[in-house]
């Protein structure tokens, strides 16, 4: 004990006790205007026992200064209440924490005053610290243990914090993840490093028994959606489809939380895109197998002007020529073959195919022969045919002969290798892009 002597003790908790009078009001004082949900003044918070607590830690803090021993179960009592009252008022738990820095900050710079004023020595003045530390510590526990017990919700009231959740993390801007952190700590959820947003159509029955704990879910709304914590496993996937058991599901990417609204934001445009018959129907859809496809289908006004600029000079042939025209060179585009492996798939002769493309070579010019103008126009035509396809009822598109898609790593290496040697690319040995 840092005063073993009683007369000690008792002489320097008179001191305390006829000088701090103020502290109480200094200490909310400092509390109102460092922590933003306290701003209204202590003595105005008729829904807060703040002011009590604050006065009765002070004195309580004096008494075990004089007697160590000195009972404190009331003291207990009354923290615990209070935050129990922070928890019932809605309040950060941060907050309440952040409170107790300040009283304890405030209370120490008065006592540094005070052992100054009495020109205390090194001895007592290093007890004081220790002892109004601990006394903190064991105070600011105490009402974290009231904050938490009264935090306990309802099934209820869990259901609605977890959907407030889910809306918090998919908002746009990105919410703070101090914010996200706070109100997972309230409903009982784990913030995980990944996500996988997943979508389902409106009017979709959720089986939500088989939905486990840590899946954020809201089906009822005009996107249904749900966002399963991690990476979308085998067992993830069991579970998804025992609770949408008769109907699509689309999987979205697998991305850090706070990327998680963009990753639901294509999971939604890959339903929309299944709907148009754009994207082939199926049980499970997963979204990172479209990519290029969203990527291409994120704007139609756009592909609309590109066409308009690509495709200007083919602007005053009959439509059925230019139909013919550019589905010759969208396939020898995107196959990258032989004159006779683009007549197989447009089941067309191979002189068909050559002819059609010297009058493209003519009609494009240098566009024809430069790789850059031709990346624009193989997106554009891939982006036209994806639009176009047709749709089958129940929103299953249909399937017209296509050459194999290739990934934009295929399609950017393809254009570079073209970039470094343009003049030496055939098809089935006739020179195109050599000028010849």
């Amino acid at each position: 004990m840092w005063l073993e002597q009683e007369t000690e003790r008792r002489e320097l908790a008179g001191l305390l006790r006829s000088e701090m009078g103020g502290l109480p009001g200094e200490i909310c004082t400092g509390i109102r205007e460092a922590v933003a949900e306290y701003a209204t003044p202590c003595d105005g918070l008729q829904e807060s026992p703040m002011r009590p607590a604050v006065e009765q830690a002070i004195f309580s803090f004096v008494d075990r200064v004089a007697e160590p021993s000195a009972s404190s179960s009331r003291l207990t009592e009354i923290f615990r209440l209070l935050g129990q009252n922070e928890a019932h008022h809605d309040r950060n738990l941060n907050a309440l924490q952040a409170a107790f820095r300040v009283a304890f900050r405030v209370a120490w710079h008065w006592t540094m005053g005070f052992c100054a004023r009495h020109e205390l020595p090194s001895e007592t003045v290093a007890g004081l610290a220790d002892a109004q530390l601990e006394y903190m510590h064991e105070l600011t526990s105490i009402s974290v243990e009231g904050y938490l017990e009264a935090s306990a919700h309802s099934p209820e009231e869990l259901a609605e914090l977890r959907l407030r959740l889910l809306g918090l993390i998919l908002e746009r801007p990105a919410a703070p993840r101090q914010a996200i952190a706070e109100l997972a700590e309230r409903a009982d959820w784990t913030v995980p490093a990944e996500v996988t947003p997943i979508v389902v159509r409106p009017g979709v029955r959720l089986v939500r028994g088989a939905l486990t704990d840590d899946v954020l879910a809201d089906p009822d709304g005009a996107e249904p959606r749900l966002l399963v914590p991690g990476r979308f496993t085998a067992a993830r996937r069991a579970m998804i489809e025992a609770a949408v058991p008769r109907d699509r599901i689309v999987v979205g990417v697998t991305v850090p939380l706070e990327e998680a609204a963009d990753s639901f934001r294509w999971a939604v445009r890959t339903l929309g895109l299944i709907t148009e018959g754009v994207v082939d129907d199926a049980r499970l859809t997963f979204c990172e197998d479209h990519l290029l496809t969203l990527w291409l289908m994120s704007d139609p006004q756009l592909i609309d002007e590109l066409a308009r600029q690509r495709l200007d000079r083919l602007a005053d042939m009959p439509a059925g020529k230019q139909k013919a025209l550019t589905e010759t060179l969208r396939v020898w585009l995107e196959s990258w073959s032989t004159a006779a492996d683009v007549g197989n798939r447009l089941h067309v002769h191979p002189q068909t195919v050559r002819y059609r493309l010297n009058q493209l070579k003519e009609s494009l010019g240098d566009r024809f022969g430069d790789p850059e103008a031709r990346f624009g126009l193989e997106l554009v035509l891939r982006a036209q045919r994806l639009r176009d396809r047709p749709a089958l009822p129940g929103g299953r598109g249909g399937r017209p002969e296509r050459a194999t898609p290739l990934s934009a790593h295929d399609v950017t290496k393809k254009h570079s290798a073209l970039s470094e040697n343009r003049e030496t690319h055939t098809v089935n040995d006739r020179p195109y892009g050599s000028g010849k």
